[in-house]
């Protein structure tokens, strides 16, 4: 059974129903959190909540892709553009600004270089990302002598044109170039 649901309406009371999705619990009841569809599921008493519409900012736990703009003394300012979905990268409707942390990088990163990182927190319009992890680091990269793509040797890259090396923290099986 399948219902439409605004924000603040009774999705289902807590001894009845779990609820997962777009919800939050008051009182035990559990509220929708967004408008969207509410499926039932009496048997296994669940009840999960699927907006209508993506959250325009990733919650904490999503993968994003992202490309670096800067390095600061604290941590490195980037621009993400796309999510991790079922089948690869989506774009995103709006590109959001993004923020490394030193703390949170384990590696070095390179002005223009594409990331794959995970989301930690959204309590501000920066996303704060990390890149601790084998699968999260650095995706697509140039060279900084003469623009063209890094190959991978190992665990640096290196410039087939002018034999440049570069150290960069590299996401285990997903370096493209």
């Amino acid at each position: 059974m399948k219902k439409v649901v605004t924000p603040g309406e009774t999705v289902a009371y807590a001894e009845e129903f779990e609820v997962r999705g777009a919800a939050y619990l008051n009182s035990y009841k559990y509220m929708a959190s967004a408008t969207g569809t509410a499926a039932y599921d009496p048997k296994a008493h669940l009840a999960v909540v699927k907006p209508f519409r993506e959250p325009p900012i990733p919650p904490p736990g999503t993968v994003v892709y992202c490309v670096v703009l800067g390095k600061g003394r604290r941590a490195y300012q980037l621009k993400c553009f796309a999510v991790e979905g079922e089948r690869g990268p989506v774009d995103m409707k709006y590109q959001i600004t993004g923020v490394l942390p030193n703390f949170f990088a384990d590696g070095e990163f390179g002005i223009g270089d594409y990331i794959r990182a995970k989301v930690v927190s959204t309590y501000g319009p920066p996303l704060v990302v990390s890149t601790r992890g084998a699968t999260y680091g650095v995706v697509l990269s140039r060279c900084p002598k003469c623009g063209s793509l890094l190959k991978r040797r190992g665990n640096t890259l290196y410039c087939p044109n002018c034999g440049a090396e570069v150290k960069r923290k590299i996401a285990v099986g997903y370096y493209t170039a």
